[in-house]
């Protein structure tokens, strides 16, 4: 096992933990923390990642950040991750624990007590998949389960206390495309078909609404 960090920036704070197990390939790693209790990987389970072409990007601030990890076998990769205020979690998965492949997460959260779970292939395999979610403001959940194909996530959120929830189970295509603004909004999709054009497009400006779409072929269940 290799640990390939070519520059990691820390703060004097008194506790800021990267406990990282990255093996193999064209890796090209920038990490940095500001702040209290950041954190990205544990002693006990460390973020991992693993081989191709890599290009990882971790960047935290505030206080109280973590991040957790795994990524797998992967492939081309390109991971890039700002955390910005006080106790955001990010915890991804992508692969765990094998393949993957055209995978390129970015996250971009800023505010306070966001909370962040992405899976992506649900115990390997996967391919093509592009996410970039950003969140801005506080107390906002976003959960995504994605069984990938292609896949194409874009979802940018503004405003306090929204819920946002994904499934997407592949067989080629999916994609959404999303831009939610507003507060305490509750927003499911489901997106569980087996054909090969799938597609959804959202943009809503709200407050306390719930959201709930469901694209499914006969024999996908949107009984999520």
């Amino acid at each position: 096992m290799a640990l390939m960090i070519p520059s990691i920036a820390f703060s004097q704070s008194a506790t800021n933990s990267i406990y990282i197990d990255q093996v193999g390939d064209g890796s090209n790693v920038t990490l940095q923390q500001q702040g209290q209790s950041n954190r990205i990987g544990s002693e006990a389970s460390p973020f991992n990642l693993q081989g191709s072409n890599q290009n990882v990007t971790f960047n935290q601030n505030g206080s109280g950040n973590s991040i957790d990890g795994v990524v797998n076998n992967a492939d081309n990769v390109d991971l890039t991750i700002n955390n910005t205020g006080d106790d955001n979690a990010v915890t991804l998965n992508i692969g765990d624990s094998a393949s993957v492949a055209g995978t390129s997460t970015t996250l971009d959260i800023t505010g306070s007590t966001n909370t962040v779970s992405l899976t992506q292939g649900n115990n390997s395999s996967s391919t093509g998949a592009t996410q970039a979610i950003a969140i801005t403001g506080d107390l906002n959940t976003y959960t995504s389960t994605i069984n990938a194909n292609d896949v194409t996530n874009n979802v940018t959120a503004s405003g306090d206390g929204n819920t946002i929830t994904m499934v997407q189970n592949g067989f080629a295509g999916k994609n959404v495309d999303a831009t939610l603004t507003g507060n305490n909004n509750s927003v499911t999709i489901n997106q569980t078909s087996t054909g090969h054009v799938d597609s959804i497009s959202i943009n809503s400006t709200s407050n306390n609404s719930a959201i709930i779409i469901n694209q499914c072929s006969a024999s996908g269940n949107c009984a999520q």
